[in-house]
């Protein structure tokens, strides 16, 4: 299951109420916080993780698409860890079968998450200038998980860390490479 912390403007969006919110249920890869945001006049789904700050976009999103929440969110998951190779098949139907339900919370405000969302969004929509199909970047490029972050005090890439949380749960669960 995941955790969905959701933005202002992503509760307005999906018509969250407070009756929706479910029990915490806090692990490293299961809690994540959502954005809405508008490239090109199409509206975008952002995901990042709050502990790894890996992250994806879920582009040219419709109102009826929301019922879809928990697709649109596994399928931009694994379509993100398959960019980096970092699961095989296999590992991508235990994924599916561990993630079958999205809760929905408010906002936690967790403001380096929220900081690292708003700077890669700057970064998306300074790129969007240089792309005729916008689609076609989001699909190629790894720039969102490339990044150098820092936590506490050491540096990473946010590919290299959800690897790690992604290694941990597939040995929990047995699976393997």
């Amino acid at each position: 299951m995941i955790t969905l912390y959701c933005s202002n403007k992503l509760q307005k969006y999906i018509g969250f109420k407070d009756n929706q919110v479910e029990q915490d249920k806090h692990h490293p890869i299961n809690s994540w916080n959502g954005h809405l945001f508008t490239i090109n006049r199409k509206k975008c789904l952002f995901f990042m993780n709050q502990d790894t700050y890996f992250s994806f976009i879920v582009y040219d999103i419709k109102k009826p698409d929301i019922k879809h929440l928990n697709e649109l969110f596994i399928t931009g998951f694994i379509k993100e860890l398959h960019k980096f190779e970092l699961i095989t098949i296999a590992q991508e139907t235990a994924l599916k079968n561990r993630f079958t339900k999205v809760f929905l919370h408010k906002s936690i405000n967790n403001r380096k998450v929220i900081g690292n969302m708003n700077n890669l969004i700057q970064i998306i929509d300074y790129h969007k200038y240089n792309y005729d199909n916008f689609q076609d970047f989001l699909s190629q490029d790894t720039f969102l998980n490339s990044y150098l972050l820092k936590k506490e005090d050491h540096y990473f890439e946010a590919k290299d860390a959800i690897k790690d949380k992604i290694n941990q749960l597939f040995t929990h669960l047995q699976i393997q490479k």
